[in-house]
């Protein structure tokens, strides 16, 4: 991502509230007004504006063709939770690409997609919200496929992760999955041992795809760790309250630091793959319900 979502230094008692269409200069509390009121609404550390710094756009003050407003509608079980708006810079392919599944075509977008994930630090803190993307680059219940900006893998999107200068260093960013952690190796196929015809034989389980561009992260504070692998693709101006609901929902254990796991993932045991699957995954089923874009005032066909 380009630098269009810098760190601005806020200027005396005055902020600037950005959106997609129109800037608007408004009268602000004082610095430490803020960081109480945020601090009641959403936590200490979540979404803090202790920094004194506010992200806004460069060349904000010119109305930018290339600078979306995207949204999606949440919900917990069936049940609504409420819409988390997205700024979105439209002038990389990432961020084309990441526009394009929120406003839907031929049936293909963010409409259904599930929270895979709510990651948190040693400290068991929360640290960023993870959605798992769409799978297959086709018109859902068929097999005609469908045309995506970048392609139907992340490859081309590595230009954007090598060009970027921004950071995970602020809670409300919004980046795209593009690679696999380069420090982790790289995943083997997993042998195992079956029994076929009163004989054992050998057969190899294929390792998991490697990130397809399509699953993206919201951060709830920094997160650096992400800066290998994804491009920064925008940012949260609306919904905060609605992340930090989702964030406290209780989420299944990490159980990789026991030993009998460890021994069971080592010879391939199904049921350890796919309890690792769900670590960390809600125990109540969030679904972003609906996906769209504001300024067009469309959205993912119902």
């Amino acid at each position: 991502m380009s630098a269009r979502f810098a760190a601005t230094p806020s200027r005396l008692n005055t902020s600037t509230r950005v959106s997609s269409r129109r800037v608007t200069v408004v009268a602000s509390v004082s610095k430490a007004q803020r960081v109480e009121t945020n601090r009641r609404a959403f936590g200490i550390n979540i979404f803090s504006l202790a920094s004194a710094v506010a992200l806004v756009p460069i060349g904000a003050s010119e109305a930018r063709e290339d600078v979306v407003e995207c949204f999606f509608d949440v919900t917990v079980e069936g049940e609504q939770l409420g819409t988390v708006r997205v700024e979105v810079d439209a002038s990389t392919l990432s961020g084309k690409r990441f526009a394009q599944l929120c406003r839907g075509e031929r049936g293909l977008s963010y409409r259904r997609t599930t929270l895979d994930s709510i990651e948190v630090d040693d400290d068991e803190t929360e640290v960023y919200l993870k959605n798992g993307g769409v799978q297959n680059f086709v018109t859902p219940g068929t097999q005609s496929p469908v045309d995506i900006v970048g392609g139907p893998s992340a490859e081309r999107l590595l230009e954007d992760l090598e060009r970027q200068r921004a950071k995970h260093d602020r809670a409300g960013l919004v980046s795209l999955i593009v690679r696999r952690d380069p420090s982790e190796p790289v995943p083997e196929p997993k042998s195992r041992l079956v029994s076929v015809r009163g004989k054992f034989e050998t057969v190899y389980d294929q390792p998991p795809p490697p990130p397809n561009g399509t699953a993206f992260v919201i951060t709830l504070r920094p997160a650096p760790e992400l800066d290998a692998t994804n491009v920064i693709v925008g940012r949260i101006v609306g919904g905060e309250d609605v992340l930090k609901e989702i964030s406290q929902l209780p989420t299944v254990k990490d159980n990789t630091s026991s030993p009998f796991f460890a021994v069971a993932k080592s010879i391939g045991d199904k049921r350890a793959l796919v309890a690792e699957q769900a670590f960390r995954k809600p125990f109540k089923k969030v679904i972003f319900s609906k996906s769209g874009v504001v300024e067009s005032e469309q959205s993912s066909e119902e």
